[in-house]
């Protein structure tokens, strides 16, 4: 029975792929997954850690659980093509949809070049199991169909004595939530049909093979755009032609015929340090999250005494020490009882400040016109609701998901907090792996709508991994996670998950 299972997926993956490309096949692979998860907590939701960073496949709800069944393969040939596929379908029960289709991508590459097509599981530029989170995309929410092109690797410039390295991509897409955006708008007032756009360039100086120190320095930029608004019961369709496209891909107006109707227009700027010690590694990271031109270059623009448009560069005074700052240490191979270790700090207090202003008075004659930028709402917008998608961040997930909302709100209630974050793993014994993550966060609300006291979210998990059974493609990871002096936001939580994955390597 086994071996007819079997010769059926072979037969079915050969059927997808034009039998030309096996000609020159260097190698293929498929692997067949069965993962199931159970979660059963008390609290108002499920805890934190066992909700965020998930690809959105959890829920917030206390007692929840999934059985999700994926088919993952690739093929490379010898003369540099690759061709890597995956569908990953399922049911889950106290989640916001029953039936589940998770991923569905192929992509294809050609030496450096490449190409997605699909709803693929994406992970920011951090430490994917430790980290709190990227700032502008951390693999906290459902993934977005989306077409990427661009150099999905670090490739190395052979100029300039081959010491630097480039990656990046341009995607567009669609998101999938319209119920949910539907569903979770008090206000009747939100957008359904957004499409997508991102797009990131990075640059890294460096080569470890002769120098232990590598320094990156990367912008991503994502976009949300098009779509339909309603509002109070009427219909509004927002730009989404040829030149919406164009438009989101140079989102550089002059402010004065800036809009939002443009998109809500969001990334952050990225510097890494790496140092490699013999077999040690230790990284220093900062990301600078912006939406605006006064907190992506430290600019505002004001008009003088003529009414004509100027601008002042507040450079290090204005917003920039709003980010993420982190430090992450990597052990040799060799080492058991620790692995991995990230601490990170967060501070997205300032938002260049509480003031928003625009204001004209006629003076002695002459028409003066005042206008003073502030109050950014990270993470929020006037039209797109938020930028979130089924109700989690598509950022980082400490600033609390919408999908927490109990009074079904589609916009974030605090992005103000200062966190201290840390996340160690290692080896128990030879079979039995652990992961720790201890995160607390002070909460301020937002500008427009503070919270009433400062706000503390407290969150830990410990999760145990039985690799005991590896030979036979069984893994066992069993987790506790708690929140406690959570005040309102999400409350005082605990839960157990447990977790059961079995893999069959059909080629």
């Amino acid at each position: 029975m086994k071996h007819n299972i079997r010769r059926i997926l072979t037969l079915l993956v050969l059927a997808l792929i034009p039998a030309g490309m096996w000609a020159q096949t260097e190698s293929r692979s498929l692997v067949c997954r069965l993962q199931t998860a159970g979660l059963a907590g008390t609290g108002r939701h499920a805890p934190f850690w066992h909700t965020s960073n998930r690809q959105g496949l959890p829920s917030v709800n206390n007692n929840n659980g999934y059985m999700l069944f994926a088919a993952l393969g690739s093929v490379q040939q010898s003369g540099g093509f690759g061709l890597d596929y995956g569908a990953d379908v399922g049911f889950g029960a106290g989640l916001e949809r029953d039936l589940l289709l998770h991923q569905l991508y192929m992509d294809l590459n050609y030496r450096w070049l490449g190409m997605s097509v699909g709803m693929k599981e994406r992970w920011g530029d951090r430490n994917r199991y430790l980290s709190s989170g990227a700032l502008t995309w951390s693999g906290n929410s459902k993934p977005v169909p989306e077409v990427r092109v661009g150099i999905p690797e670090y490739v190395r410039v052979p100029i300039l004595g081959s010491w630097f390295s480039v990656k990046g991509h341009l995607g567009y897409g669609r998101l999938t939530d319209d119920k949910w955006r539907s569903s979770h708008d008090n206000n009747l007032d939100y957008v359904d049909g957004v499409l997508f756009h991102s797009k990131s360039a990075f640059l890294r100086f460096g080569d470890q093979s002769r120098f232990p120190l590598q320094v990156t320095l990367g912008l991503e930029m994502n976009n949300m755009f098009g779509g339909v608004r309603h509002q109070g019961g009427a219909d509004k369709s927002l730009p989404s032609d040829v030149n919406a496209y164009w438009t989101v891909l140079f989102p550089f107006h002059h402010v004065e015929e800036q809009g939002n109707e443009d998109g809500d227009n969001l990334g952050s700027w990225h510097l890494n340090f790496d140092y490699k010690l013999n077999d040690w590694h230790i990284g220093a990271y900062y990301e600078h999250f912006y939406e605006d031109h006064s907190s992506m270059l430290g600019i505002e623009y004001k008009n003088d005494m003529e009414g004509k448009k100027d601008f002042i560069f507040f450079g290090f005074r204005r917003n920039w020490f709003d980010g993420l700052f982190g430090i992450e240490l990597n052990a040799p191979d060799n080492f058991m009882y620790f692995r991995n270790a990230v601490f990170e700090f967060m501070n997205t207090r300032g938002l260049c400040g509480p003031i928003c202003h625009s204001a004209s008075c006629n003076t002695d004659g002459m028409y003066v016109i005042e206008e003073v930028d502030g109050r950014d709402g990270m993470y929020n917008h006037g039209i797109y609701s938020s930028y979130s998608h089924w109700g989690y961040a598509m950022g980082n997930p400490v600033l609390i998901s919408p999908a927490y909302n109990k009074e079904g709100d589609n916009r974030f209630r605090s992005n103000r907090v200062q966190m201290f974050h840390l996340g160690v793993d290692g080896g128990i014994t030879d079979d039995i792996d652990y992961r720790v993550l201890a995160t607390t966060t002070l909460h301020w609300g937002c500008y427009g709508a503070p919270l009433k006291d400062v706000e503390r979210v407290t969150s830990l998990m410990l999760e145990c991994s039985y690799r005991g059974f590896e030979t036979y493609g069984w893994n066992f990871s069993l987790s506790g996670s708690m929140d406690f002096d959570s005040g309102n936001l999400i409350g005082n939580n605990k839960g157990v998950m447990f977790t059961v994955t079995k893999l069959w390597n059909v080629l």
